[in-house]
Order: C-alpha cells, then sequence, then structure tokens
C-alpha cells in the first residue's frame, strides 16, 4: 500500500539536477543563468514557457533550492492590476532575502494576462528592467498573447517540451519501487503514454492507482486517455478565475473540449475550488442548468441548450463571493471513469445477449432482462455450463463474465474444452437438421426448478366439440340425431326426410 500523506508531486520533488526529467538543454541553461548570478553577473530574466505538467514551475523552484536562494512566488493571472504587482512584485524586486542572498522571483502564468487587466503587463515590464534579484517567468503559449510581446523581448526564452513517455515510466517504476506497490510493466507504460507528456498527471494518476497496491493494464485503461487539446486544464483555471461573464464565456469558447465534457470536468471540480457556501451556490445554478437538459431530452428542443450551457458553467462558478488563489489539483471527471471502467462489461453482457437472442428468436434487451440471468444461473452447475457454451458457442471472455471469474482462470479453461468435447460428439451425429444442444424443454424444466411459479397451473379442460351440420334449403335443419322413423299404411317404415 502506498505509504506517506501529500500529493506525490510534492513527496518526489526532485533534490538534485539529475533527478529532473527531461529537457537536459533547458536544465543546462537554468544552471548557467543561476551560477552567473552567484557569481555576481546579473542575468536577463528566464521565460520558461511550454504546455502544462512539463516541468516549468518545477524547475524555477529547484534553481532557487540548488543556489540557496528563497522564492517570491506571484501568479501573475491573480493579480492583475499595475498597483498590485508593483505593491508585492516589485518591493521584493528590489531587496536581497535576509540572509544577503539574491531572492528569485517567480511570476507564474504570466500568459493569463488578458486585455481588459489595467496595466498588468506595463508593471511586469517595468520590474524585469529594474530588478536587482534574478527573475523567472512561466507561461503555456508566449506568441497568442500581444501583452507578452514587450515581456518576451526582455527575456531570454526557454522551451520545455512535452516529456518523453520512455522517461516518464522510467520515473514512475523508480517511485513505485520506493513505495514498496507491485505494477505491470506494460501497465506502468500504457499509463505514461496516455499522459501525453505530462509529468503531473501520470504522477497523480499513478499515485490514485497505487491506493489497491497494485496497478494492472486494467486499471490503466479504466482512468482513459486523458484530453489534451488546448487544455482542459488551463480551461477550467481560466473558468474558475473568471471575474466577468464575458471572460468566462471566452475561456468556454475557446476551448477545444466538447461542451458537454466541460460540463462534467465544472460539476467534478466545483468542490475542489471554491470553498462550502459558494459551492452551494454554484450548484443551485448548476442544478436549473440541469433542469434544461432534461427539456431537452424530453422535448426533443435543442435550442435549451444555450441556458443549460451558460447556467452549468459561466453562472455557477461567477455565483462566487469572493476570488481563490493558488494552484487547485483539478480531476477527472468521475463519472466519465466509471463509464469506461464498465465498459468491457457492458460490452460482453450485449454480446452473450445478441448470441442467445439469435437462437431464441428475441431481441438483446429481452434477453438481457430476462434470460440472461437464467443463464447466469444455470453456469452454477459444471455440466450445464458446459452444453450452454457449447450451444451458444461463447468466446473465453464471455464464460467468464458468466462464471463471474477471470479468463485465465482454470474453471474457465475447463468449461471450454467440455464445450468443444461436446460440440465434436454431436457434428460427428449425422442429423439432418441443425445440432440442438440444450433442448426447450430442459430449459423450460430448469426455469420452472429454478423459479417456481407461485402457484399450482389449473388443470387444463377437455374441449367440448360440436357438431354442426350444413342446412338444406326446404327442409328443417339438421339435427345431429337419426331422423325419426313412421309406418305407413301398408306398414312399412319411411323417414321423415325422404
Amino acid at each position: 500500500m502506498a505509504s506517506g500523506a501529500g500529493p506525490w508531486t510534492e513527496k518526489f520533488f526532485p533534490r538534485q539536477w539529475s533527478e529532473f526529467i527531461g529537457n537536459s538543454e533547458a536544465v543546462k541553461k537554468a544552471q548557467l543563468w543561476a551560477k552567473n548570478w552567484n557569481a555576481g553577473k546579473k542575468q536577463k530574466p528566464l521565460l520558461l514557457y511550454g504546455s502544462p505538467g512539463n516541468g516549468k514551475t518545477t524547475l524555477a523552484l529547484l534553481t532557487a533550492r540548488l543556489s540557496g536562494w528563497s522564492v517570491f512566488e506571484l501568479n501573475a493571472s491573480d493579480f492583475r492590476t499595475k498597483d498590485l504587482i508593483e505593491k508585492f512584485a516589485g518591493a521584493a524586486s528590489q531587496g536581497a532575502s535576509f540572509s544577503g542572498k539574491p531572492r528569485l522571483i517567480l511570476l507564474d502564468e504570466v500568459d493569463g494576462l488578458q486585455a481588459a487587466d489595467r496595466g498588468g503587463a506595463g508593471a511586469i515590464s517595468k520590474i524585469l528592467r529594474e530588478t536587482k534579484n534574478p527573475v523567472i517567468l512561466t507561461a503555456n503559449s508566449i506568441y497568442g498573447n500581444q501583452k507578452l510581446a514587450p515581456i518576451r523581448a526582455q527575456c531570454d526564452l526557454v522551451q520545455l517540451k512535452k516529456i518523453n513517455y520512455l522517461s516518464i515510466a522510467k520515473r514512475l517504476r523508480e517511485i513505485l519501487a520506493l513505495e514498496g506497490i507491485e505494477f505491470d510493466k506494460e501497465a506502468i507504460e500504457l499509463l505514461a503514454k496516455n499522459s501525453a507528456g505530462d509529468l503531473r498527471s501520470a504522477l497523480l494518476d499513478t499515485q490514485t492507482l497505487a491506493m489497491t497496491g497494485c496497478i494492472s493494464t486494467n486499471d490503466v485503461e479504466s482512468l482513459g486517455y486523458r484530453e489534451r487539446e488546448e487544455n482542459v486544464f488551463s480551461t477550467l483555471r481560466s473558468l474558475f478565475r473568471a471575474k466577468t461573464f464575458e471572460e468566462a464565456r471566452r475561456a468556454r469558447f475557446g476551448s477545444e473540449v466538447d461542451s458537454d465534457l466541460l460540463v462534467r470536468w465544472v460539476e467534478e471540480n466545483i468542490p475542489n475550488e471554491f470553498d462550502s457556501m459558494d459551492t452551494a451556490r454554484a450548484f443551485d445554478f448548476f442544478s436549473r442548468g440541469d433542469i434544461f437538459e432534461g427539456r431537452v431530452f424530453n422535448r426533443q428542443h435543442y435550442g435549451f441548450k444555450r441556458y443549460s450551457y451558460e447556467l452549468m458553467t459561466t453562472c455557477a462558478l461567477l455565483s462566487r463571493e469572493k476570488d481563490y488563489h493558488g494552484w487547485t489539483q483539478y480531476r477527472f471527471p468521475q463519472l466519465l471513469k466509471k463509464l469506461s471502467a464498465s465498459r468491457s462489461t457492458r460490452q460482453t453482457r450485449l454480446s452473450i445477449s445478441k448470441k442467445i437472442g439469435k437462437q431464441v428468436n428475441s431481441s438483446a434487451r429481452a434477453v438481457m432482462k430476462y434470460e440472461l440471468p437464467l443463464i447466469q444461473e444455470l453456469f452454477n452447475d459444471r455440466e450445464k455450463a458446459a452444453l450452454l457454451t457449447a450451444q451458444f458457442e461463447f468466446d473465453e471472455k464471455e464464460v467468464a463474465f458468466l462464471l463471474n471469474t477471470k479468463p485465465e482462470t482454470k474453471k474457465v479453461q475447463r468449461t471450454l474444452e467440455e464445450a468443444t468435447k461436446i460440440r465434436e460428439a454431436a457434428m460427428q451425429k449425422k442429423h439432418s437438421g441443425p445440432v440442438q444442444l440444450w433442448g426447450k424443454n430442459q430449459e423450460r424444466k430448469e426455469e420452472n426448478r429454478l423459479f417456481p411459479p407461485n402457484s399450482a397451473p389449473r388443470a387444463k379442460k377437455k374441449p367440448v366439440k360440436k357438431e354442426v351440420q350444413p342446412a338444406h334449403s326446404g327442409s328443417a335443419p339438421r339435427t345431429g340425431k337419426k331422423p325419426a322413423k313412421k309406418k305407413n299404411e301398408s306398414g312399412k317404415q319411411t323417414t321423415l326426410f325422404g
């Protein structure tokens, strides 16, 4: 079982340059830059940019730690006005720390500056010109925002690229070995590939899976592939930190993530971002949006989507009464994770139902509701399990599902072997029709035994046969009786209907 509290991103924070994963060129530049500062040579600020999770903030903090510097960190997307930035970062950039050593000024997420920000970019440019301390800035994208143009000109640009999945997998294996967690090698490589170069998300996913004490390929597949469109985490951050209706709408419309998926991300992470009172306010608006979603489903009027999306994202997030700062660990929607985890089971149930339905002339849905529970009950008997497997030609995965076990178990393999022998023996006999291994009488008999009726069936009455004779023209209708006989004058008997 994983030991230690707190996120692994903090617990396994690199302590040496050699422990930093990937981007070796960027690490060398940071080392030389810090060495020159400690030698008394003033350097241009560093602007680290690249995709989320590839180590920009980690490299900045590691540089400060190994250089013996204290750190003043400011999230530029939270403090956007000229007065706030000059008040906090401006003063810190002019004086040394208590130890007399330089103080690192870390301006995180400078690409969060918007057109509506009042003098924020100008204040940052002034700090970069006048600073007496080392400055590192971080950003996801530096070319999509015109306000960053003067900042780019004053910095040395250092790009951090996505980390190779093999390097991520190697680091994950080292951490799991230290934690004493068992794992499949293929599972760790799959997890590293699914992270799409984001070491931070790979670490958090690994920590989540490690809670069970063992990580298998099925566990990793249940997480699914992380959305990396431009980028769901950046979109969430912009949505949760938005201060105006227009900012929130711009963040939502600028996202490449599907609107329905984005709603699920917002729903999952409202409690992670807000306190209890703001969470209640947000979900009040979210529930109103959900009412419109119900109307869309019931009335098939998709025009209501415009209301549901706005209520469940923009209105819900702007209902807060205070602003929140700092880093939040956004979680993948648990609903989608559960659906992904159960996908294989649902597909197996459907496959079994289709095979049964094809032979009993019933739909897969009806079989799933009525026949499948009976089949599962019959599989508790070894002989019947083999007969049914032969009759419906179930494969290894389907037999494992019906036996409620794993495909590689001996029980499954034995059932498949016995079913094969039954089919081979049946095929050797010459039949004009198809091979019927499990008759209807057997099925009805087993059904009555397992699920007895509440009362005994009534005895069937024998049908009463009625004889109806056709009518003859000009005479009385026949009644089915023999005609009465009458004696004539000569003494001979004659019939009434001569």
